[in-house]
């Protein structure tokens, strides 16, 4: 009987592995990708915060922390040998001037679209969905071929006007996408609050200023950041548009480009130094505005 209760038990707990295994499967190939894809992300982002520290002018080392270890070295050399302070200027100016006329335009064609209802307006949403479809960079020559046309590169004021019309470009790039998410927060809205405002007298831009813009706030937000952080890791279109043009008047994607453009004369780990220093600005907005992102997103899928 012993015997017996003893060779049972095996099979009872190899039974009971089976059916736990095959019960969470999918969880665990869940788990799997998940710890797979933070070593895919975080294993560069280690690799670059190590270079930037190391000054042997490599991005790789025999051990993970550097060998020839110094806080300042690569740093100094950034802001002395390279003009990266006018380099993260042109950048944060072109995505602040960016973020506020992109923001103002899309919270109000979403208002636009979600609250009037006119006779081509379904056919304006299909137009934006199939314009973001176009890949953007496929019409870089063509937006070279227009600034030339126009005379931006031989004017005297050529930086200020190239920059200018990177920034119109970025406006408008930013609307057709940011539109829809906006119209969809809009439409989560109940139109109850629209129709209980105008009982008690509200203008429509009333009712937009006073009642809608306070609750699309998180929206708003999202919508910024991202306008915000779009110029700051975009290197085709300055690189496209400003290659011709002297160093300070580079952004800061371009610049760093330049460091490792040469292989005999790269300064990897001096490109290690600034990328570091050019992704603090994104992290602290995403830690700061992170409930924003994930709230505003959630909620504007709700309706389309």
């Amino acid at each position: 009987m012993d015997n017996a209760i003893r060779l049972d038990r095996p099979v009872k707990a190899k039974r009971l592995n089976r059916h736990f295994i095959t019960k969470n499967i999918g969880l665990i190939f869940s788990y799997a990708f998940l710890i797979s894809m933070v070593i895919v992300i975080v294993y560069p982002i280690l690799v670059t915060l190590m270079s930037a520290f190391n000054v042997s002018n490599s991005l790789y080392s025999t051990s993970f922390f550097p060998e020839n270890f110094s806080l300042t070295e690569n740093f100094v050399q950034l802001f002395t040998e390279t003009p990266y302070l006018s380099w993260y200027r042109n950048t944060f100016l072109v995505s602040v001037i960016t973020m506020v006329l992109s923001t103002v335009i899309v919270t109000i064609s979403g208002f636009v679209y979600s609250r009037y209802r006119y006779q081509s307006r379904k056919s304006a949403l299909i137009s934006l969905l199939i314009i973001q479809i176009i890949p953007s960079g496929s019409g870089l020559i063509a937006l070279y071929a227009i600034a030339n046309s126009i005379g931006i590169y031989s004017s005297s004021n050529a930086t200020l006007y190239t920059y200018i019309f990177m920034i119109l470009i970025y406006t408008t790039g930013g609307i057709t996408m940011n539109t829809i998410l906006m119209k969809g927060y809009y439409d989560s809205i109940p139109r109850a609050l629209d129709e209980s405002a105008k009982i008690d007298g509200a203008t429509q831009m009333q009712v937009f200023k006073e009642i809608l813009l306070p609750l699309v706030k998180p929206m708003i937000m999202v919508i910024a950041i991202f306008c915000f952080l779009g110029p700051i890791g975009d290197i085709i279109m300055p690189k496209f548009l400003i290659a011709s043009m002297n160093s300070e008047a580079k952004t800061l994607a371009v610049g760093l480009m330049g460091l490792i453009n040469n292989i005999k004369e790269s300064s990897y780990n001096v490109f290690a130094a600034g990328a570091v220093l050019a992704a603090i600005p994104p992290v602290i907005v995403f830690y700061k505005f992170q409930d924003y992102i994930v709230g505003g997103l959630t909620s504007g899928g709700v309706k389309g």
